[in-house]
């Protein structure tokens, strides 16, 4: 639906051209059918403010206007300026059937109503203009359906980002909360099974889920203070990046009770933004499903610099699978995938799991720039 200003616009620019058209074509015609006609005009130019709410409504009475303004005898011109843009309007709102019926019955209405004013004054009838009149209705209908057509583009791309508004939302907050929520019930557990036999040992481990739970809420904040600003997600802080702090990368497997090996190949070198944001989140999610779903508590974290790209590596030694039923590879391949990257899990031949994720670094600078 138009707005208020744009619906205004529309009503004073066509009142505009029929004040217009009454004036200039009406030099020789008596004023008594210019000043009946100029109200008819006007009214069924004010009527188009309703034409996005009742556009066949509006349509009718405009033609109506129209006719009585003809009647009237008011100068020849201006009358079908209001029909048309209604017409126009209801061929954009998808009223196909009345657009196809209403062409030909409007130029019906322009020969009846021209053979009728020729008997009563004894001139002869115009038909020579029926062919610009049909014209133009036809012309009017066709943008119409052309500016729906746009209508439908413009609705069906609003309702794509909003689908991918809402994946990115989803993928958000599984990657905040589902590592800092694996971690407490990892420890929590552990608490549970000390808290008789060593009793002091338990202390830290709630001290350990004390500042999880405060972390997973600091995030869950930033990401929604983000997702209130605007489209672009949140980075991690620069001492959880994989790069410039491999010991962070060692504390999420820590907290996780995951022992964490972190090796690095190639030359290191400063990262696009994106780039370590992706590589921190796919570390992260992979070390959440070596805790929750292999069974074993260690892995191999390997970072390998390319030329072009960089290599990050999650493996296990655990029962290996594919944990399904999870949101979390589903979440890895979309961020791999919006880099240009490729991602690989699953079961290692000898046993275990392996994730991979080749980033591409140059399509990430060119993204940055």
């Amino acid at each position: 639906m138009a707005s208020r200003s744009a619906r205004a616009g529309l009503v004073a620019v066509v009142a505009a051209v029929v004040v217009a058209g009454v004036q200039l074509s009406g030099e020789a015609t008596a004023w008594g059918p210019r000043l009946l006609g100029m109200p008819l005009l006007l009214a069924a130019a004010g009527a188009l403010w309703w034409s996005d709410r009742a556009p066949v409504p509006v349509l009718v009475g405009t033609a109506v206007a129209a006719l009585a303004y003809y009647v009237a005898g008011g100068p020849p011109g201006p009358e079908p300026v209001p029909f048309v843009v209604a017409l126009y309007g209801v061929a954009r709102a998808g009223y196909r059937r009345i657009t196809i019926l209403a062409v030909p019955v409007a130029v019906l209405a322009v020969v009846v109503a021209d053979q009728w004013m020729a008997r009563v004054s004894g001139a002869p009838a115009e038909g020579g203009d029926l062919v610009a009149v049909a014209a133009v209705l036809v012309a009017a209908v066709a943008l119409g359906e052309l500016a729906r057509a746009r209508d439908g583009q413009r609705r069906a791309l609003r309702e794509q980002a909003a689908a991918e508004e809402r994946l990115r939302i989803a993928r958000e907050l599984h990657d905040t909360l589902a590592h800092q929520l694996t971690v407490i019930s990892v420890q929590a557990a552990g608490a549970l099974r000390r808290r008789e036999t060593r009793p002091e040992l338990a202390y830290p481990t709630l001290e350990t889920i004390r500042r999880v739970a405060g972390e997973a809420l600091t995030e869950l904040r930033q990401v929604l203070g983000v997702l209130r600003a605007g489209p672009e997600p949140a980075l991690p802080p620069a001492d959880k990046s994989p790069v410039r702090g491999l010991a962070g990368v060692r504390g999420l497997a820590a907290q996780a009770g995951v022992e964490a090996s972190v090796t690095i190949a190639g030359e290191a070198a400063p990262l696009p933004s994106t780039v370590e944001h992706v590589a921190y989140r796919v570390i992260q999610e992979a070390l959440t499903n070596v805790a929750r779903h292999s069974g074993t508590t260690q892995a191999e974290v390997r970072l390998t610099y390319g030329r072009d790209d960089l290599l990050v590596e999650v493996l296990d030694r655990g029962r290996g699978g594919d944990p399904a039923g999870g949101f979390g590879l589903a979440g890895m391949r979309e961020r791999v995938g919006e880099l240009g990257g490729e991602l690989a899990a699953g079961p290692r031949s000898g046993g275990g799991f392996a994730v991979r994720a080749r980033l591409p670094l140059t399509t990430a600078r060119v993204r940055a720039a």
